[in-house]
């Protein structure tokens, strides 16, 4: 694996965990949103990651070539996906004096938990900070074997 694929995965890494701090943001900004512009209240939103594979070009041309064998295993990097939650998820409040309140008095709020989005956030903060660690270890160690020739 070259140091160009360890940049993408950490990149991708990176991407994924913003995402993620993203849909907790909104989710935590939108907590008590009971109206959107479709009229209904906000959908809260999750990211889903999987795994996908990357190949890097030279790879590819050079065992097109017969001058390079494929290993066996691919390298995995991350996509991040964002979905709304389901659309019939809410929490039903009573508040008889708010607006959006039914005729029973009670209020569709959306189904967002603001410590789960806190944790959502420490989290996804941590694994951005993993993935820019891995990202300058990498850097300098490029920068290290471009100066092994200065010896």
């Amino acid at each position: 694996m070259s140091l160009f694929t360890v940049f993408k995965i950490a990149s991708q890494g990176m991407t994924a965990q913003r995402e993620r701090l993203e849909a907790a943001s909104a989710n935590l900004a939108n907590a008590n949103s009971t109206r959107t512009a479709t009229g209904k209240p906000y959908q809260r939103r999750d990211v889903v990651f999987s795994s996908q594979d990357i190949t890097e070009n030279w790879q590819q041309s050079a065992a097109q070539n017969g001058l390079f064998d494929q290993p066996d295993t691919k390298t995995q990097g991350v996509k991040s996906e964002v979905v709304l939650a389901d659309e019939n998820s809410y929490v039903m409040q009573y508040q008889p004096g708010h607006p959006d309140a039914d005729a029973n008095g009670y209020v569709m709020m959306p189904d967002v938990d603001p410590l789960e989005e806190t944790v959502n956030m420490m989290s996804a903060a941590r694994s951005f900070e993993a993935n820019s660690t891995v990202f300058n270890t990498a850097k300098e160690m490029a920068r290290v074997s471009i100066n092994l020739g200065d010896v």
